[in-house]
């Protein structure tokens, strides 16, 4: 099976629509995870992707779905 096609990949776009649908800024976000407000920047500006643990704290942060931040 063709991992690229079953795994889902990070979007820093859709990341930025999930928090804006939500009426959250960057670092309201970043405070929910108790992060630095420039880890969710890089993330929505697609420099970088979160980790694991990350990715759960910023899905619980915002109340959505892994399919929400995701393509």
């Amino acid at each position: 099976m063709d991992r690229a096609k079953t795994s889902p990949v990070f979007s820093g776009q859709k990341l930025r629509e999930t928090r804006h649908s939500r009426g959250m800024t960057q670092a309201q976000v970043a405070e929910r995870m108790g992060i630095s407000g420039l880890y969710v920047s890089y993330w929505e500006n697609d420099r970088h992707a979160p980790n694991g643990v990350n990715m759960v704290l910023l899905l619980r942060a915002l109340g959505c779905e892994l399919e929400e931040v995701t393509e």
